[in-house]
């Protein structure tokens, strides 16, 4: 029938059947979980990049804005100082003619 060391060889071939099939479960376990992370790393990496387009485009509007600010604030001075003089011209002729 069969002898002990041919018993022996048998379950060593079903340890080594079982154990070859635990490591390719692992394997994949591992595998799947490495690529779970890759799809969530890329994901972050569009959202960033979104972000970064919103944020550059708000820094662009902001920037022109304030460029335009700029020249508009410098207009109302021109405009301040030109209604003071003539306020002042007025004055002093007011005063000249009393």
């Amino acid at each position: 029938m069969f002898s002990p060391l041919d018993i022996l060889y048998i379950v060593l071939s079903f340890c080594v059947l079982w154990f070859t099939a635990a490591l390719f479960w692992l394997i994949w376990q591992v595998a799947t979980m490495l690529r779970n992370i890759n799809d969530a790393v890329d994901e972050g990496r569009e959202v960033m990049g979104k972000v970064e387009q919103a944020l550059t485009g708000i820094r662009q509007k902001f920037d022109s804005a304030t460029s335009s600010l700029g020249i508009v604030v410098q207009l109302a001075a021109k405009g301040m100082e030109y209604v003071m003089e003539k306020k002042l011209k007025k004055s002093i002729e007011k005063k000249s003619r009393k």
